[in-house]
């Protein structure tokens, strides 16, 4: 299929949106906090062919794609960010996280307290990566669904898995679908694949569809996505990666709890949550298949 010019691509992208997609890209121009920006003098009431051309010309032809990938992927447009990259020759970004690259997510892997739920005698990334690897055979019975989820959501398919393997080793640790039992409350604090948390006392979050559903895995990825938005506007110096990486640390101990140090896993759960799912996760991209 031939390319076309990124103000054909362009025009094309703002003339198909629908309505309300067409305001929240409107929106999320706007809302950028990076150099240069738009004003919003210059294009509100205007037509659409009129924002594509003060697009270009803010941004140039080649600054704008970025601009505009980004600003797809953080309102949801998935479909039309696949279709637009495609028009301009940048080929599938289906594998490629709306919210930054785990691959370049700077990463210790897991503690050795973290290590010894396999008896292993070591820590750090190649830890992350042996536990990755023993939960790759349950892993692979979820994978169609990991990856319909990943696709919906804008989500790194392997990031999934990686909280899924860290959660509840891809199911082995779950009972009946339930984890994290609570002898105070005779009752399980955790669940699904993903463990969200159901206490009153934390997240409260009301479980969706059965335990290895992709209704699970929607709502699960949709309290991540949650996390890494709410870092993302707490700390908007930080890189998309540390924002990344942020947002999965508050997905385990919440956004009140990653400080402006950048040590994101300073009170996650054996201190290493964060660290330890990014070097699964950049296992499952590099050798799981996901």
């Amino acid at each position: 299929m031939s390319t076309k010019t990124v103000n054909l691509a362009l025009n094309d992208l703002l003339r198909d949106l629908a309505k309300m997609q067409y305001e929240l890209f409107f929106n999320a121009i706007l809302d950028r906090q990076k150099e240069p920006k738009v004003r919003r003098s210059d294009v509100e009431d205007r037509s659409r062919v009129h924002f594509a051309h003060v697009l270009i010309s803010t941004f140039t032809e080649s600054g704008v794609v970025e601009v505009v990938l980004e600003a797809l992927g953080e309102i949801g447009c998935n479909a039309q960010k696949e279709k637009f990259a495609k028009d301009i020759g940048e080929g599938s970004l289906t594998s490629v996280s709306n919210y930054g690259d785990i691959m370049k997510v700077e990463t210790s892997g897991a503690s050795m307290l973290t290590a010894q739920q396999d008896n292993l005698d070591f820590e750090g990334k190649e830890a992350s990566y042996a536990m990755a690897e023993i939960d790759l055979v349950e892993m692979n019975n979820y994978k169609s669904t990991i990856k319909n989820v990943a696709r919906q959501k804008g989500v790194d398919a392997a990031l999934i898995a990686a909280i899924i393997s860290r959660s509840c080793r891809a199911g082995k640790w779950l009972t009946g679908g339930w984890g994290g039992y609570d002898e105070k409350r005779q009752k399980y604090n955790t669940f699904g694949l993903m463990q969200i948390d159901v206490s009153p006392n934390g997240g409260g979050h009301t479980p969706k569809g059965s335990w290895d559903s992709e209704e699970h895995l929607c709502q699960a990825t949709d309290i991540l996505i949650y996390f890494i938005m709410r870092v993302k506007h707490k700390f908007r110096g930080w890189s998309k990666e540390q924002q990344l990486k942020g947002g999965i640390a508050a997905y385990n101990a919440g956004d009140g709890n990653i400080g402006p140090d950048g040590d994101v896993d300073s009170k996650t759960s054996n201190g290493d949550y964060a660290n330890d799912v990014v070097a699964r996760a950049q296992w499952y991209k590099s050798n799981g298949g996901f």
